[in-house]
Order: structure tokens, then sequence, then C-alpha cells
């Protein structure tokens, strides 16, 4: 029987920076750069696939960076055209 190690470690950062390092081919977490939590061997397609599943279940986080981004576009309003033609009750 193999034995496997599992741990939970919690950090607690005020408004961290969270981006992708390819240098260490890693996830990196950090408040002032210097102190920095690194999570490497995840790939940019892993990072991608975060992200879809992140948008794909919090619609309302989607929309707001998308919106805060430019992303997104108003939609066409078109007025109802009037209509132009009598009807028949209103020539007679």
């Amino acid at each position: 029987m193999t034995l496997s190690f599992e741990s939970t470690h919690e950090y607690y950062m005020k408004d961290p920076s969270i981006f992708y390092c390819s240098e260490h081919n890693g996830l990196c977490i950090s408040e002032d750069y210097e102190d920095t939590v690194r999570f490497t061997g995840i790939s940019e397609q892993s990072i991608k696939k975060f992200v879809h599943g992140l948008f794909k279940h919090n619609p309302e986080l989607a929309a707001s960076l998308k919106q805060e981004l430019g992303l997104v576009t108003k939609a066409a309003t078109t007025a109802p055209k009037s209509r132009k033609t009598k009807s028949t009750i209103e020539a007679a």
C-alpha cells in the first residue's frame, strides 16, 4: 500500500496579486512581490481551463470583468417601425 501525504496550508494576504510566471511554470500569489506562494508545474493550458470554468460557473463575474475590460458591446436597440398604411377600418 502506497502512503500519500495530504495537507492543507492556509495563508492570508491582503489584496494579493495573482499572476502566471512562465519562468517558474506556475501560478504565483503575492502581496508585495517579496512574500510569494508559487504553485509550480501548472501549465498555461491549466490556467485557461481554470478561467473558462470560473466564467462558466460565475456568469456575474464574467459579465463584470468583460464590462471592466471594455469587451461588452451594447446591443443595438431598434425602435418599432410605425405603420405607414392605414388599416381598412381607418380608411373607411
